[in-house]
């Protein structure tokens, strides 16, 4: 899963997830019969131009509309018209396949991935959909001042606690997508469904799979309900949905981390740190206190500045550069703001609503801290989990979303399964800070045997493709499965 990301200023409303949740221990049971009534895609679908303004969609991609139930249990309910995507290969020889994009998030669009994927691995058909509540399939929209009022880490104070309850229940009213119901059946489960009414309409009998961060829990549901059609699955950034609130969080906490840990080595053993010959934790602990006492001008993008806002700072700076980590955290330290021009000028320009797609974890895992004392074992947990950082801002934010969001799907905490002939490739880096590499070792022992793990030592969320030997062992499976399976 992604983890989320919250921006706020007076001319823009910035909100989205990096991965993963998130972007846990195994429950009994797997899910690997077809439950409920389904029923085929209605029509073929049409393809033509994207018409996408606001976010342009990529040269020779191609866009269509296909219609679901809003409740595949009971079809005759109603429906939601989905956007569908199609991004043939390049060339004259025959296409390898078909590859079924399953986004991240949750949040991003189906064809987000379609260039990295064309490039990494050409001559396959691409396919997608925007996944309920997202994009053009019926975003969904929450009250931005509700939005703005959800913290990070859930109150331990009684009082608190209390306002950030009353807060989630007027949330979620505000909520709403189009039609009405869908905003309840936002889950993994009727997103696998509705890519396998994809396949259906577009009359493929074999297909492969291809999940980034919340992406790989559609993927993983898909491969229980309807593996038999998937040749290869390639699953990047893992999630694990049989875990508990409290394995969820420290779990998350624990891989953030090992991030602190290794950034720390590196300060130790590199000149370019700013942080380099000091001691790194006493620094960070420094800037918390800065930041409580209300010492740090400006803004983390909107959030005042406060202990949790460090170490906020630091899980979205520290994977993509650990320079300018210890850059900002020094700056911090001194009582300096490391984001220049995070500061609100201008005329209030704030939306009233804004689409927002975090509450629809909340359909696939059961976080909500429903009380304060939970709050307060949660966050002795995690302090224990991470003694340097004390929790993960990305996971711990979901237990504050899900308090009133909607309620987890029937059986989204059951492990995985596949009906595959073949085994899932599980791409992990050793050290991600939205998918921390203990939800795919776990992911891995629900598969079982059919599973193969491919590690790639590196700091980040996804970009495993990059590295040229993941990259020829995934190319190479493919291939294998691809041949095999015609």
């Amino acid at each position: 899963m992604s983890a989320g990301t919250r921006a706020v200023t007076r001319k823009s409303v910035a909100l989205t997830v990096l991965a993963a949740a998130v972007c846990a221990g195994c429950l009994p049971g797997a899910v690997t019969a077809r439950p409920g009534p389904e029923k085929p895609a209605a029509e073929a679908i049409s393809w033509g131009p994207c018409d996408r303004p606001d976010m342009p969609v990529q040269k020779g991609v191609q866009c269509g509309n296909i219609r679901v139930p809003v409740d595949w249990a009971e079809p005759q309910s109603g429906t939601v018209t989905l956007r569908a995507y199609r991004f043939k290969a390049a060339g004259p020889s025959k296409s390898k396949g078909t590859i079924l994009n399953f986004p991240a998030g949750p949040g991003q669009t189906g064809d987000i991935a379609f260039a990295s994927l064309r490039r990494h691995l050409p001559g396959y058909d691409l396919i997608a959909l925007d996944p309920r509540g997202v994009g053009e399939s019926s975003p969904l929209n929450c009250a931005t001042d509700k939005i703005l009022k959800i913290p990070y880490v859930p109150p331990t104070d009684p009082g608190k606690f209390r306002a950030l309850k009353k807060n989630q229940r007027s949330f979620w009213s505000t909520c709403a997508t189009t039609p009405v119901g869908l905003k309840n059946h936002l889950d993994a489960y009727s997103n696998a469904r509705d890519a396998e009414a994809l396949r259906k309409a577009m009359h493929l009998d074999k297909i492969n799979l291809y999940g980034f961060s919340y992406g790989t829990l559609t993927a993983e549901r898909y491969l229980g309900l309807y593996g038999d059609h998937v040749n290869g699955s390639v699953l990047e950034g893992v999630m694990n949905p049989a875990q508990s609130r409290r394995q969820f969080v420290t779990s998350a906490a624990r891989g953030i981390e090992a991030i602190f840990d290794r950034f720390r080595n590196w300060c130790a053993d590199e000149a370019a740190c700013a942080l380099h010959g000091k001691d790194v934790a006493s620094v960070f602990r420094k800037a918390q206190k800065k930041a409580d006492a209300g010492h740090i001008p400006g803004s983390l993008m909107t959030t005042p500045w406060s202990s949790v806002a460090v170490t906020r700072y630091f899980e979205l700076t520290a994977p993509h550069s650990f320079k300018d980590a210890a850059d900002g955290l020094k700056k911090l330290s001194e009582g300096k703001n490391p984001m220049p021009g995070d500061e609100e000028t201008g005329q209030d320009q704030t939306p009233k609503t804004f689409p927002y797609t975090d509450p629809i974890v909340c359909s696939d895992f059961d976080l909500s801290v429903k009380n304060v004392d939970q709050a307060r074992r949660d966050l002795k947990a995690t302090r224990k989990a991470a003694p340097g950082l004390g929790f993960s801002t990305n996971s711990n934010n979901y237990t504050s979303i899900c308090l009133a969001g909607p309620r987890p799907a029937k059986g989204s905490g059951k492990p995985v399964a596949s009906r595959s002939a073949h085994p899932t490739m599980l791409l992990s880096n050793t050290l991600d800070p939205a998918t921390p590499i203990a939800w795919a070792n776990s992911v891995a022992r629900q598969f079982g045997h059919k599973a193969v793990q491919v590690r790639t030592d590196q700091v980040g969320h996804g970009g495993g493709l990059e590295s040229p030997e993941t990259r020829r062992k995934v190319v190479t499976y493919l291939d294998q499965v691809n041949r095999s399976g015609r």
